[in-house]
């Protein structure tokens, strides 16, 4: 059984192993022997069944580039656990290890944006910090990847200190997680909606969260990057690392910035934002596209018994138009941000 094709799987078919985390909502456990995790709620009375399952429907419709990109960016719902016809979670990818720090300690912390907008302390020490040009890389790079799932019809929802990870190996990027806070613009969340404080909108309450509501956090995370200072938002001194604007993007962010504070649909979009952090603004605001369905892609099995004998190589991926300006969101090449993604066998020694 494929664990990555959207369809449902039973919880008593999941060789379940440690507790790596918990919360309020539930607990999230690892799968022996693999990189995959599970999302177990605490109480799944109170969660949409269909919406987590619209989520795993999302990416199974990607054209196969847009797959990898998506695995590369977030830790996404890759299909439903169910306990006797019950909806009760979901198993996802654990995010890559470039994107966990080492403690003095010698524990593994995920390294979460709040490590990157907050001031040095000791207990920091072990973090390599970006120069100025990587932090402004790494407040566009959160910005792409946002405006990449707009562009899907997909909206994020909490974005926060606590559910984006960075990473400078081996260039400036980010993760998401807790995706099953993400909907499409015309759903609902799998979960009541909830801002983290200090993230929150002032104009759009959770329940109501939308592009407008991102593209406002968006702002946050990026002009927090910027000057390393956690609790800016719109209406105070933005003053940026030194070195990490030139005086074009500098004069673009502050703009920006004020903007940022005034009603909604009138606030500066996610484009606008990757015109002004990039390189002397040169790069180009592209309209929405929207690619053709797919399935093409490399499958994660349950049980190695399941898998056919030989699997089709995975076709190219067709070459853009010449005469086409490419597009600001669309994904890297996986040569450099996406590793392989090769069958795994989920079966336990011994049962």
């Amino acid at each position: 059984m494929r664990i990555d094709g959207g369809g449902d799987i039973e919880l008593s078919a999941l060789p379940i192993g440690s507790l790596i985390g918990s919360g309020g909502q539930g607990q999230v456990l690892e799968l022996t022997g693999t990189d995959i995790l599970c999302k177990r709620y605490r109480d799944p009375s109170g969660t949409n069944g269909e919406a987590l399952a619209v989520l795993a429907a999302f990416r199974q419709r990607l054209p196969s580039a847009d797959r990898e990109f998506l695995d590369s960016v977030a830790s996404w719902p890759l299909c439903r656990v169910t306990d006797r016809g019950r909806g009760v979670g979901f198993v996802m990818r654990r995010a890559p290890g470039e994107f966990s720090w080492r403690t003095p300690q010698a524990t593994s912390k995920l390294l979460e944006l709040q490590y990157l907008i907050r001031p040095a302390k000791v207990g920091y020490r072990t973090i390599p910090q970006p120069t100025p040009s990587e932090r402004r890389a790494l407040a566009l790079a959160c910005v792409r990847v946002v405006d990449w799932f707009h562009r899907r019809g997909m909206v994020v929802g909490d974005i926060s200190h606590a559910n984006v990870l960075w990473s400078l190996r081996p260039e400036p990027r980010v993760h998401f997680l807790d995706c099953d806070g993400f909907r499409p613009i015309d759903g609902v969340t799998v979960l009541a909606a909830t801002d983290t404080p200090d993230w929150s909108d002032p104009l759009t309450p959770p329940s109501q969260h939308d592009f407008d509501s991102d593209a406002y956090k968006t702002a946050l995370a990026v002009t927090r990057i910027i000057t390393r200072d956690p609790y800016l938002v719109p209406g105070d001194r933005l003053e940026p690392v030194p070195a990490s604007l030139d005086h074009y993007q500098e004069a673009r962010v502050r703009k920006l910035f004020s903007n940022a504070a005034g009603a909604r649909r009138t606030r500066p979009v996610l484009s606008e934002w990757i015109h002004a952090l990039s390189d002397h603004g040169t790069e180009a605001e592209q309209p929405v596209r929207f690619q053709e369905e797919s399935t093409d892609t490399k499958p994660v099995y349950l049980d190695p018994d399941d898998r056919p004998e030989e699997l089709e190589p995975a076709r190219p991926v067709a070459e853009p138009d010449p005469a086409e300006p490419p597009s600001p969101t669309e994904a890297p090449p996986a040569s450099r941000e996406v590793r392989d993604r090769k069958p795994i066998n989920l079966r336990v020694s011994g049962r």
